[in-house]
């Protein structure tokens, strides 16, 4: 990353008391759903739960690893386990993180740990495979949410771990000490390579002075490059959902300027018939993605054809419909390729006839009046209405790549070529944070250097353009 001076020493820690790991005698962990979906040990190597049958080559690691939002093991309970219930559990499950590999080997990993909900949070670190602990990079803790926020020591520690006879517990180890209500535990997670394209995070929680279950969880990353050229395609309203979702597969052979399609774009309202109401209105989504017949159609659409959509939809302002005043909300739906609804943006300052947004959603510390999402197309923010300057700093400060504003009509398709910047030629965006390892001091920036630039994919005239803009 260009933009930094040296760094500051390195800061070793002291080691806390963390007791011993979780026994796989513990008749409570032994009948979970987690220790059940592991059977049989790896292969003998030097880095436990990486071996050479699946990784050849190390170097087959740099990349970007996506935590998935709908695959995991005993999320719920360990969620419960940490204070939250309901939406806020099921917000927190389907969080957006990442972790951008840029280094591997024996002894270290360095890594871009990006948390996107979070301002746009990247944070850039080094962790020593050696069993020292070192400080929790700061700029994570300052964001924490579930076990990072009770980790009132912020210290970690990274070694090999062969075991000793648990399967679960071989792979690249992580353990640090929390402190909940008073009471002292153990928090580790063991990540191994279970195909190459497919890493298991196995977290338990333990009592620090007995080693007795706490709690037992598991998540998976995938590892999905980022496409940083490509088509975006905006397609002509329709009221009918059916010729909608049909445009949408059609797209999937469309090519612009040569470029194969990637994205879809569909105007504002596109749900709502001409004079249509609260009843007409799409339902709001809720946590765990449920979604109303119009997107659900749109959503089986996208997943149909393999591709995003960035979709402006009328929703519904409650569950009830208000008795007098604006009854509906003016939001555009992100939605992958693989139909995950990954947010909906609701427009802040509508005409009068709508009721004002609160900006994106989900989120799930605090409100998000703008938003960005890291996707295989690059991170992109959705807005209802091109942003000002003012709108544009701050999403550039987050680190958006791709802003895309459905247009309020399109009555012909029409479409438009992206070229992502590369970020490695640019000055680091205002939520990104960089450490020789892990802190606690962050490096310095150095002045000078190429602007944050971006994509504002958007009606002009009657022609959807692709501009790049330097912020």
């Amino acid at each position: 990353m260009a933009g930094y001076d040296a760094a500051s020493t390195p800061v070793v820690l002291p080691r806390p008391e963390l007791g011993p790991v979780m026994s796989s005698s513990d008749p409570v962990y032994n009948a979970g759903a987690p220790f059940h979906a592991c059977n049989g040990a790896g292969p003998d190597c030097d880095t436990p739960g990486f071996d050479p049958i699946l990784l050849p080559d190390p170097s087959a690691l740099i990349g970007r690893w996506v935590r998935s939002p709908k695959k995991f093991v005993g999320w719920d309970t360990y969620m419960e386990f940490f204070g939250l219930k309901d939406d806020k559990a099921l917000q927190e499950t389907e969080e957006p993180q990442e972790h951008i590999i840029l280094a591997f080997s024996k002894d270290k990993l360095r890594i871009n740990h990006r948390l996107c909900w979070r301002d746009g949070l990247d944070c850039e670190y080094t962790v020593p495979i050696d069993g020292t602990f070192q400080p929790v990079p700061p700029a994570m803790v300052a964001r924490a949410s579930s076990s990072w926020k009770v980790n009132d020591l912020a210290s970690w520690e990274h070694a090999w771990d062969n075991g000793d006879g648990n399967p679960l517990h071989r792979g690249l180890r992580t353990q640090q000490k929390l402190c909940i209500g008073g009471t002292n535990y153990a928090l580790r997670y063991w990540r191994s390579l279970i195909r190459a394209n497919e890493m298991r995070i196995n977290v338990e929680v333990t009592y620090a002075d007995t080693g007795k279950y706490a709690v037992h969880t598991q998540r998976f990353f995938n590892k999905i490059a980022v496409e940083p050229v490509y088509a975006i395609a905006c397609l002509p309203s329709n009221q009918d959902v059916k010729q909608v979702a049909a445009k949408i597969v059609a797209s999937a052979v469309a090519t612009q300027s040569g470029r194969g399609v990637r994205l879809v774009v569909l105007p504002h309202a596109c749900n709502m018939p001409a004079g249509g109401g609260w009843t007409e209105a799409e339902p709001f989504p809720s946590a765990g993605r449920s979604s109303g017949p119009f997107l659900s159609a749109v959503r089986e659409a996208a997943r149909d054809a393999s591709l995003w959509i960035v979709c402006g939809v009328t929703l519904r302002a409650g569950s009830t419909e208000p008795a007098e005043g604006p009854k509906l909300l003016r939001g555009v739906a992100l939605i992958g390729a693989d139909g995950w609804l990954h947010g909906v943006h609701t427009d802040m300052a509508p005409e009068a006839a709508y009721l004002a947004g609160t900006g994106d959603w989900p989120a799930t510390q605090r409100a998000r009046p703008r938003g960005v999402y890291d996707t295989e197309l690059g991170r992109i923010a959705v807005c209802a209405a091109a942003p000002d300057k003012a709108g544009l700093e701050e999403l550039a400060g987050m680190g958006a790549e791709l802003v895309v504003v459905p247009p309020d009509s399109c009555s012909s398709q029409s479409g438009a070529s992206v070229v992502l910047a590369n970020s490695e030629d640019l000055l680091p965006h205002k939520g990104y944070t960089r450490y020789e390892l892990c802190g606690p001091e962050p490096m310095a920036q150095k002045a000078g250097g190429k602007a944050w630039s971006l994509v504002v994919a958007s009606m002009s005239g009657k022609d959807f353009q692709a501009v790049a803009t330097s912020i």
